[in-house]
C-alpha cells in the first residue's frame, strides 16, 4: 500500500474513531450530570470548523506544496525503514513542543493559540477548538520536516497519530475516576493529567507541558510540571472578560487586546515588541510574566502547607 492511500485510510479511519469517542463522552457526560456546559462544547465545534476552513483552500497548495518542495531539495534521504518512522515521529513531537512553546511565548502566536486555551471545562471537544487563523501557526510543525529527509506522507501519518494520542490528552476530569492520574506514565509520556495542568490557569501552573505525546522535551528544557494533588487545575484565561461560551469573543478579543496596546504604545520598536514578546509584557514596567507567577503560586503553596503542619503540630 502506497504512503498516501495509507494515509487517506488512517485518516478515515480516526476520524470514525474520534466522532464516536466525542459522542461516547458526552452521553456518559450527561447521563452521569457531570456536564458543566453543553453551550461551550458547541462553542470548540464551531471553533475547529473555523480553524478547518482556511486549510481546505491553503492546504494541498501552500502547506503541502511547499512540504513536496523541500522534500525534492533535501539535505538527506531517510528512507522508509522501521526505525526512520520512529526517527520521524520524535522529529514531529519535539517540533510540535517547540511550535506550542511560541505559541505562549510569542504574543502573535498567542492570540491564535490562546483561543484554545479558553475553555473553562475539560473535554474531549477541546482539543479541536481552535482559531481561524490557525493555518499560521500549526503548520510550522510539519512544514519544515521535509528538508530532513523525510517523506511529507510520512510526516502526516505521524501527525494523524499523535493527534489521536492528543485528543485522549483532553479527555473530562472524571476520566480519573476509572483510571487514575497514571503517574507511572508520566516519565515518558503527556497523559491527560499532565496536559491538564498545561491548560490550568493556577499561578504554579502556567506555561508547563507543551509536549503532545512525549513527556522527555518538557523534561529536557526544563517546562515539566506534574500535577499537584492540592492544586485542582481551573481551565481559561488569566484574561477573565473573555466568556468561553460566546464564538465570537473567543476568536477575536485576543487580537482586539493586542490591536489595543500597539496602537497605544510609543514608537515603532514598542509596538513590535508586543507582537513578539510573551503576553503579559508591556512597554512601562516589562509587565508580569508566567515565570512570576509560578514562583507567587509555589510560595502560596508552601506556606498553605506549613499552615496546616502547624496546625496538626497543636
Amino acid at each position: 500500500m502506497t504512503l498516501p492511500l495509507l494515509l487517506g485510510k488512517i485518516t478515515s479511519t480516526f476520524s470514525y474513531i474520534v466522532l464516536g469517542l466525542v459522542i461516547l463522552e458526552w452521553i456518559i457526560l450527561v447521563v452521569t450530570k457531570k456536564m458543566e456546559s453543553n453551550r461551550e462544547g458547541w462553542v470548540n465545534v464551531l471553533s475547529y470548523v473555523l480553524d478547518s476552513f482556511p486549510y481546505f483552500f491553503l492546504g494541498k497548495f501552500i502547506i503541502f506544496g511547499t512540504m513536496m518542495w523541500m522534500y525534492q531539495h533535501r539535505l538527506f534521504t531517510a528512507g522508509y525503514a522501521w526505525y526512520v518512522w520512529i526517527l520521524a515521529y520524535l522529529s514531529y513531537d519535539f517540533m510540535f513542543w517547540l511550535v506550542h512553546y511560541l505559541g505562549h511565548k510569542v504574543r502573535f502566536f498567542w492570540c491564535i493559540h490562546g483561543v484554545h486555551h479558553t475553555a473553562e471545562e475539560m473535554k474531549l471537544t477541546v482539543a479541536v477548538r481552535g482559531s481561524f487563523l490557525g493555518f499560521l501557526h500549526m503548520p510550522l510543525t510539519v512544514i519544515g520536516l521535509p528538508i530532513l529527509g523525510f517523506d511529507p506522507f510520512m510526516i502526516f501519518i505521524c501527525e494523524a497519530i499523535a493527534r489521536l494520542y492528543g485528543l485522549y490528552e483532553h479527555v473530562n476530569d472524571h476520566f480519573d475516576d476509572i483510571a487514575g492520574k497514571q503517574r507511572w506514565l508520566e516519565f515518558l509520556f503527556i497523559t491527560p493529567s499532565v496536559h491538564r495542568v498545561h491548560h490550568a490557569k493556577n499561578p504554579i501552573y502556567l506555561d508547563r507541558n507543551y509536549g503532545e505525546t512525549f513527556s522527555i522535551w518538557d523534561r529536557i528544557f526544563r517546562t515539566f510540571q506534574t500535577e499537584i494533588d492540592q492544586v485542582k487545575p481551573v481551565y481559561g484565561l488569566l484574561n477573565e472578560h473573555i466568556n468561553s461560551k460566546n464564538l465570537l469573543q473567543v476568536q477575536l478579543l485576543l487580537w482586539r487586546d493586542l490591536w489595543t496596546d500597539i496602537k497605544h504604545a510609543p514608537g515603532v520598536k514598542n509596538k513590535l515588541l508586543y507582537l513578539i514578546m510573551p503576553p503579559g509584557w508591556n512597554h512601562t514596567d516589562g509587565g508580569k510574566m508566567a515565570a512570576q507567577y509560578r514562583a507567587e503560586g509555589r510560595k502560596a503553596l508552601q506556606e498553605e502547607k506549613k499552615k496546616k503542619n502547624n496546625t496538626y503540630a497543636y
